[in-house]
């Protein structure tokens, strides 16, 4: 049985270690400065740890700390970083060769970007693997299957996915807060708005994942020649929704370039 720590459980880091505990397969350490945070992994069978013990103990080492505290984390633990360990980081904008300076040796280092959708188990989990860590991908997969799709990408396009999945469900709650509203101005309720709003983002998303079928194929479902659901998507065109969109995620990764060149 794999053992795996995961350092740091907050908000992220939680629901990692949640998702971990649910396979089965795994024996799992957690730490936390703040110990009031170990309570729900522990009752679910997790082993509370120091960081030193945890990093001893694990073949497998989460770092689920704010990027700001990855640095002295990793300081502090480095000692135990054998070259049979995988040192995996879940931090924004710090890249596997910034981790593998400071860990020192050839440390096996991986990526993971997981988007706050794991929370559901339907999570989007891209990884890259640093230099010396190309063995990683399966197990790095096999870990993390439990929360959502894992799926490998070159670090190069980490800033755009960062702002595509990473980001792109705060843009999804965005209309959706805005469906909401337009919903109550229109009368209904507010348990009715955030039914239907719900329930809207819900029900296409399934779609899209059980039919397989494209998004085009799907909205020309819904639009017959002079309906309703024509008239809603010519406005969409006439004020070029695509390119505010685009707009969207390219000052989403634009910001994210800024902060990982701060790191």
């Amino acid at each position: 049985m794999k053992k795996i720590g995961v350092i740091g459980c907050g908000n992220m880091g939680s629901v990692l270690a949640e998702g971990i505990i649910s396979a089965g397969r795994y024996r799992l350490y957690v730490s936390d400065v703040k110990r009031e945070k170990l309570k729900k992994p522990v009752k679910l069978g997790a082993q509370p740890a120091s960081n030193t013990e945890l990093a001893e103990n694990s073949d497998v080492i989460i770092l689920a700390v704010k990027p700001d505290k990855v640095v002295e984390t990793i300081e502090e633990i480095k000692s135990f970083l054998t070259p049979s360990k995988i040192l995996i980081s879940i931090a924004a904008g710090i890249s596997t060769a910034a981790i593998e300076k400071v860990s020192g040796g050839k440390t096996s280092v991986v990526r993971l970007m997981p988007n706050v959708n794991v929370r559901v188990k339907a999570g989007l989990l891209p990884y890259c693997t640093g230099r010396y860590a190309a063995g990683c991908g399966k197990l790095t997969e096999q870990i993390f299957s439990p929360l959502g799709i894992v799926f490998k990408l070159p670090e190069k396009k980490f800033d755009s996915v960062t702002a595509i999945s990473g980001s792109g469900p705060g843009f999804l709650f965005y209309i959706a807060e805005n469906i909401s509203a337009v919903c109550r101005r229109k009368g209904f309720t507010d348990k009715q708005s955030r039914a239907i709003t719900a329930y809207l983002l819900y029900g296409a998303g399934k779609m899209l994942v059980e039919t397989g079928l494209a998004p085009e194929t799907l909205k020309q479902t819904v639009t017959s020649p002079g309906g309703t659901t024509l008239a809603g998507l010519n406005v969409f065109k006439q004020k070029n929704f695509p390119h505010i969109l685009k707009k969207v995620i390219d000052s989403a990764e634009k910001r994210s370039r800024e902060l990982s060149r701060r790191k």
